[in-house]
């Protein structure tokens, strides 16, 4: 869980902090202050919470799509959300993630954890680009193209990444 909640937060910072020259600012902003440590918190349930895409994402293997194959308790699943302490955290507003990272490209490299996390990121992402389109090369899903942005959003398994002592 820190994997992802790190690998959030940086997406997150990171599209925040870019000059935004060409982009509108909104009025949802993430509130920082010296006391704000996004990895302090807890996590509340909240039954309003609800994923940003629905069963048709296709980024989702078949067999892992829990809302298409009807997964009993998903309610309750995704009624639980990160809730920082001292700050506030938004949603990720995938408009505004793609208009800031136009004409770029995003590469996550990482194992099956990262994998997972990556497929409900574009699943998000692709509720901005109905035209997103998978990338493949040699057979095996890389990541993913966003045309009406021009980002590609790379992924390259590395299983390994850790050293056993």
């Amino acid at each position: 869980p820190w994997l992802i909640l790190l690998t959030f937060a940086s997406l997150y910072f990171f599209s925040s902090f870019l000059s935004l020259s060409t982009f509108s600012s909104s009025s949802s902003s993430l509130s920082i202050s010296n006391t704000c440590n996004l990895f302090r918190g807890q996590w509340v349930s909240d039954p309003n919470h609800t994923p940003l895409y629905d069963q048709t994402c296709p980024f989702h293997r078949n067999a892992w799509n829990c809302l298409r194959n009807e997964r009993q308790n998903m309610t309750l699943i995704n009624s639980w959300r990160w809730v920082p302490q001292s700050c506030h955290l938004p949603r990720i507003d995938p408009v505004r993630f793609l208009g800031t990272m136009k004409n770029r490209n995003i590469g996550f490299v990482g194992d099956s954890l990262n994998e997972n996390f990556l497929a409900s990121f574009l699943c998000i992402l692709s509720v901005a680009d109905k035209g997103a389109k998978k990338w493949k090369k040699k057979g095996a899903w890389r990541g993913a193209y966003f045309p009406k942005f021009n980002v590609t959003v790379a992924y390259h398994r590395a299983v390994l990444l850790s050293r056993y002592q």
